[in-house]
């Protein structure tokens, strides 16, 4: 049966118009993205919304999100405010201005070169001034618009947690491994014939009881059950890859791991489903915030770690079953493969070992970590300092550590030891560079503040998913879009999804090179090789 609903501007509701949504798209299993696109479609066509991005509803305020939010607040008579990123401002409702938010918090923006959107700007002011104990913030030349909170951001709170500022997949981040092919092997044609090895690597890998072995480490299990584990060494869908990537120019005088002509692969994966679950736990409408010393704090971060911890295991997994195929006579990696027997603890081990040798760099991006702060010169670690204080709301705090909060951002420095990484990478999207960037440490940025230790995780969206596929289907009917073009120099790509490739297509992206001279620019990085991708490996959609 259908639904008749009334669509208003959520900033002006005198401006509405009604809405039929045909019973189609309400029991259709995509739901949530079938309804918000006729929403979205009756805004700009009889409200005039340029850009609508959120759906809340009026009567209560709930914003629609997911598939669930859709089917359990869709009736008939139901008023639903489309917004383009302003908050909620329906029914007037008693507005409590929280004694630890800070009105004057100073915001960074880090791009002159790379192209930022508004509204991802007026999100990440809007969370400062909304959100309590924020007291720096940062938009990486990556900077883009998310759902509600952008993406590219970091976020330094003092006293405070906020786990909608990580968001669903925490632990997400990149490693980069050493293979032992030489160029000649994956340059030009024969990259279809590496390409063509890897088909079919998704899936569950082995039973849980092994799934369980490969989820030990130092601090114990990070096993979430079989729901999730199910997902360990599966990349997922969005924007998740593998790359085998050529290092075409390295620094010589740089002892970074990396040199010219190595052949390395690049695993961008996260926590999956796991991650989603914890936030969902933890992130309910009335409590978005957790103030440090409290048990929901201790708890979340509890989980949080965890998380991390499954996240990084998950991209070894990857790897692992990326060298089962492409290293077949190397022993060690045939634990990665669905063909062989025996597997105890020990050949695990030996394993992960073997793996850590070939590790230059594993780092997250969606996560929160303590840091002292502000952050110290490298000359002075170890040495007495004075402890600076903060101004806020006229009340005087000790600013000893805050709490880095990181949403599609890479880390300066090593989460454990704490000392300045290396290297770090800065993907495009698929036949684009991925740049191999030095965290850069001075004065000038205050030893890092000014970037809240952190960097770019990547060149950042410059066209919505939406209308990626809308005009690149169109600009590349027609065309075989899984085999090189262009700008893409010998990129093969395996993909189950067409849709998936053209959403992550380079020119949905913004120029990597524009992003990373952004960062040249602010003194915070310095760009010391690039890496070329030939053969990058996306999924389907799924799920989780």
């Amino acid at each position: 049966m259908a639904t008749r609903v009334t669509v208003a501007n959520n900033a002006k509701q005198s401006q509405k118009a009604p809405l039929v949504l045909p019973a189609a798209a309400i029991t259709d299993p995509a739901a949530a993205g079938s309804m918000q696109s006729l929403v979205f479609k009756t805004a700009q066509s009889k409200l005039k919304l340029k850009k609508p991005t959120r759906v809340f509803v009026k009567q209560t305020g709930q914003e629609l999100i997911n598939e669930k939010d859709w089917k359990d607040n869709i009736r008939s008579d139901a008023v639903l405010l489309v917004s383009t990123g302003e908050e909620y401002v329906g029914v007037k409702k008693e507005i409590i201005i929280h004694e630890d938010i800070n009105p004057s918090c100073p915001v960074e923006i880090l791009a002159s070169n790379a192209p930022i959107e508004s509204l991802s700007v007026t999100q990440l002011t809007t969370t400062t001034r909304t959100l309590p104990g924020i007291i720096h913030a940062v938009g990486q030349p990556d900077l883009h618009p998310g759902t509600k909170f952008p993406i590219g951001a970091v976020f330094a709170s003092y006293k405070w947690i906020h786990p909608p500022l990580i968001g669903g997949d925490i632990g997400c981040g990149m490693a980069w491994f050493q293979l032992s092919l030489s160029r000649s092997q994956v340059d030009g044609d024969k990259g279809k014939k590496v390409a063509e090895k890897l088909r079919g690597l998704e899936g569950p890998w082995r039973t849980q009881e092994l799934r369980e072995l490969w989820l030990q480490d130092k601090d114990g299990s990070c096993s979430a059950g079989e729901q999730w584990d199910s997902s360990l060494g599966t990349i997922g869908a969005g924007n998740h890859f593998a790359e085998i990537q050529v290092v075409e120019e390295s620094a010589s005088d740089l002892d970074n791991g990396l040199r010219e002509g190595d052949v390395v692969l690049l695993v961008h994966s996260g926590s999956r489903g796991y991650g989603g679950s914890v936030l969902k736990k933890y992130a309910v409408e009335s409590q978005t915030s957790l103030e440090e010393g409290t048990t929901e704090a201790a708890e979340y971060l509890k989980e949080h770690d965890k998380a991390c911890r499954w996240a990084k295991a998950n991209r070894d997994l990857i790897a692992l079953r990326f060298l089962a195929c492409l290293e077949p006579g190397n022993e060690v990696w045939q634990l990665g493969a669905s063909d062989v027997d025996h597997v105890d603890s020990a050949s695990i081990e030996r394993c992960k070992s073997a793996l850590q040798a070939r590790r230059v760099v594993d780092i997250w991006h969606n996560n929160v970590e303590r840091v002292s702060w502000p952050p110290s010169p490298p000359s002075a670690m170890g040495l007495d300092k004075a402890v600076d204080s903060l101004s806020l709301n006229g009340s005087k705090y000790p600013q000893e550590h805050v709490y880095v909060h990181r949403k599609g951002a890479a880390p300066t420095c090593d989460p454990e030891s704490h000392q300045p990484l290396t290297l770090l990478p800065l993907p495009g999207s698929r036949g684009t560079p991925t740049l191999i960037l030095q965290p850069s440490f001075s004065a000038a940025t205050s030893w890092g503040l000014k970037n809240a230790l952190s960097l770019a995780h990547g060149a950042g969206r410059s066209m919505s998913r939406a209308k990626a596929l809308s005009s690149l289907s169109q600009k590349y009917k027609g065309q075989n879009i899984l085999q090189p073009r262009g700008g893409d120099e010998g990129t093969w790509v395996i993909c189950d999804e067409k849709d998936l490739v053209f959403e992550e297509a380079p020119d949905a992206y913004k120029d990597v090179q524009a992003v990373g001279q952004d960062l040249v620019d602010a003194g915070v990085a310095t760009i010391v090789g690039w890496c070329r991708a030939r053969v990058s490996y996306k999924v389907r959609n799924e799920n989780h």
